[in-house]
C-alpha cells in the first residue's frame, strides 16, 4: 500500500515538471541525430613518427597473380628542419635493428627509420660511405669479368652513390674513388665506357684527368648501384649493364627483394624497401620496376642499394617492418649483418 502511494507521488511530480517545461505554449525539446548530417571522422592513430616523416606500406599488382609488397618512407627536411639524413658505417657489421638501437647513443638524435646500405663482402663494405664529411669506405675499384673473347679481364666499375651536400641538397653521382687523391670520390656525368652486355670494358681506370672528372664532396653519402633514376628518367636497365652488375649477383632483371634511396625535386628523401622470394607473398621488383615505383613517388634521382637478404627496414619502435628473405619460413625475423646503413633521425 505504501509502495503504491510513493509510485503515484513520483508520477505526479513528473507530470508537473513536464507541464512546467511546456509553459508559454512551448513544446518539449528533444535532440535527434540528423541522418543526413556529416558525421565526425575517426582520427588516425598516432604513427609515432615526427612531422615531415611518413612510412607507408604498399602492395602493387604486377599482373599474372603476382604482387610486390613493401614500404615507402618519405622524409621532408624542409617541412621539419630537425630531420636528418645519416649515412652510417659500423665495424664489425651489425643487424639493421642493432644499428638503429645504438644510433641514439651517438648524439645524432633519435632514429626513426633505418635501412640497409650498400654492398659488402666478408663483412667489409664495397660501397662508398661518408659520414660527417669523413670517408669511411670506398667503392670497389676493380673486379674480374669475361670479355667478348671469353678471357678474364680486370674491370674498373664506375658506380652510383647518393649524398647530401653542404648546401643541404641531395644528389646522385656516378663515382670512382681515386687512389692518387686519397681515395676521394670523383663524379662523372655517366658510368663511362664499360658495358657488361657487350662485354666491352675500359682498359684502365679513370683518373682525375679523365674528361668530366670532378671531385665530389658530400657531407653524408652512401654508395650502391646501379643508378635507377636520373633527371626523372628511368635509367635502371642501361645503368645495370654499364655499372657492371650482372655478374655480381644482384639479378637486376628478375624480381627480388630491393632497397633504394632517392630524392624529389624539392629534396624530399624517398626510401623504398620491398620484400621478395615470396616473403609476405611478395614477388619483389626488377630494377626497372623499382625505378618506375620511385618515379611514381616524384623521385628525380635515385640509386639502388644492396638487396636480397640484406633488404631491411626498421621502424620507429625499433622493430623490423618487412620480412627479410633470410627469414625463410621461420617465425623469428632473421636480419643479415651489414656494415653500412641509412638512418633518418630527428634532433631535439
Amino acid at each position: 500500500m505504501k509502495q503504491h502511494s510513493f509510485t503515484t507521488f513520483l508520477a505526479a511530480v513528473t507530470l508537473l515538471l513536464l507541464i512546467a517545461s511546456c509553459g508559454n505554449g512551448e513544446k518539449p525539446h528533444y535532440e535527434f541525430p540528423d541522418p543526413d548530417a556529416e558525421q565526425p571522422q575517426p582520427q588516425p592513430e598516432p604513427t609515432g613518427y615526427p612531422d615531415g616523416l611518413t612510412v607507408t606500406p604498399f602492395e602493387d599488382d604486377l599482373g599474372n597473380g603476382s604482387v610486390c609488397k613493401g614500404y615507402v618512407a618519405v622524409a621532408d627536411l624542409h617541412a621539419n628542419p630537425k630531420l636528418r639524413f645519416n649515412a652510417v658505417y659500423v665495424s664489425p657489421a651489425k643487424e639493421p635493428s642493432a644499428i638503429h638501437a645504438e644510433f641514439a647513443s651517438e648524439g645524432k638524435g633519435m632514429p626513426f627509420i633505418t635501412v640497409n646500405g650498400g654492398y659488402f663482402s666478408g663483412g667489409a663494405s664495397q660501397s662508398l660511405l661518408i659520414t660527417s664529411n669523413v670517408l669511411k669506405a670506398i667503392n670497389i675499384l676493380s673486379l674480374t669479368r669475361k670479355d667478348a673473347s671469353d678471357n678474364n679481364v680486370t674491370v674498373y666499375p664506375v658506380r652510383s652513390a647518393f649524398g647530401q651536400m653542404a648546401s643541404g641538397a641531395f644528389e646522385a653521382q656516378w663515382i670512382y674513388c681515386m687512389t692518387s687523391d686519397g681515395s676521394k670520390p670523383y663524379g662523372f656525368l655517366s658510368p663511362l665506357d664499360n658495358d657488361e652486355r657487350t662485354k666491352t670494358f675500359m682498359a684502365s681506370p679513370p683518373t682525375v684527368a679523365t674528361v668530366g672528372a670532378a671531385l665530389w664532396s658530400p657531407r653524408e653519402a652512401v654508395g650502391g648501384g646501379p643508378s635507377l633514376v636520373r633527371g626523372g628518367i628511368n635509367v635502371a636497365v642501361e645503368s645495370y649493364w654499364k655499372e657492371v652488375f650482372d655478374g655480381g649477383g644482384i639479378a637486376g632483371t628478375s624480381r627480388q627483394p630491393r632497397t633504394a634511396i632517392g630524392a624529389t625535386s624539392d629534396d624530399k628523401i624517398v626510401l623504398i624497401v620491398c620484400d621478395g622470394r615470396n616473403m609476405n607473398g611478395s614477388s619483389g621488383f626488377t630494377l626497372d620496376e623499382l625505378a618506375s615505383k620511385l618515379i611514381s613517388k616524384g623521385v628525380v634521382d635515385a640509386i639502388n642499394l644492396d638487396g636480397g637478404g640484406s633488404s631491411t627496414i626498421v621502424g620507429c619502435e625499433g622493430s623490423v617492418l618487412n620480412r627479410p628473405s633470410d627469414t625463410g619460413s621461420g617465425v623469428t625475423i632473421v636480419e643479415r649483418k651489414v656494415p653500412t646503413a641509412v638512418v633518418i633521425s630527428c634532433v631535439p
